[in-house]
């Protein structure tokens, strides 16, 4: 119980922060996405059904900014985010058992080609299918600086979140034995 609310909580506090704070320091219209991080992060420290739960509810809240133009967003795709979301938690999940919390570097790989893959079918559902077709000028000038500019956010947030995932494990572990 205390855990869901915890998460629930830091994924309204993701989306403030993206959604407020990251528009602010967005260069040249490129911002991290803290929801993909958190997603990502929480599939991957906590396994299949956190990261599915995790990624739906940060996905909808993705779904609910752009649906009403604040995002910049396309309407007409109500649960697009939320599915995507969905599964990059559901697939960091099965990470799971690679995990090692004092190891950096995988969980940031996966976030980055999370990200990569994040970007890359949001090009083909609301770009490639309209025939627009310049992949290239997409991927340099947006997907690119996206996924980097998320993994320089990840080595931030990706420890916070970790120190939260402890933090909220550590009772049930007591509970447990």
């Amino acid at each position: 119980m205390k855990k869901g609310i915890v998460t629930a909580l830091l994924v309204f506090f993701c989306f403030l922060l993206q959604t407020g704070v990251m528009e602010r320091i967005s260069f040249g219209g490129i911002m991290p996405n803290l929801l993909l991080i958190l997603s990502a992060s929480f599939g991957f420290m906590c396994g299949e059904r956190t990261g599915l739960l995790t990624g739906f509810f940060c996905g909808f809240l993705a779904d609910i900014f752009s649906a009403y133009g604040a995002g910049g967003g396309y309407g007409d795709l109500i649960g697009f985010y939320a599915l995507l979301y969905m599964m990059i938690g559901y697939w960091n999940g099965k990470c799971t058992r690679m995990f090692y919390p004092e190891d950096l570097k995988l969980p940031l790989f996966l976030i980055t080609v999370s990200d990569l893959a994040l970007n890359l079918v949001c090009y083909c559902v609301m770009f490639l299918l309209r025939a627009r077709l310049n992949l290239g000028y997409y991927f340099l000038h947006i997907i690119l600086p996206e996924a980097v500019y998320t993994l320089i956010i990840s080595f931030i947030a990706y420890p916070v979140f970790l120190a939260v995932a402890k933090r909220l494990d550590k009772p049930q572990r007591g509970s447990d034995e």
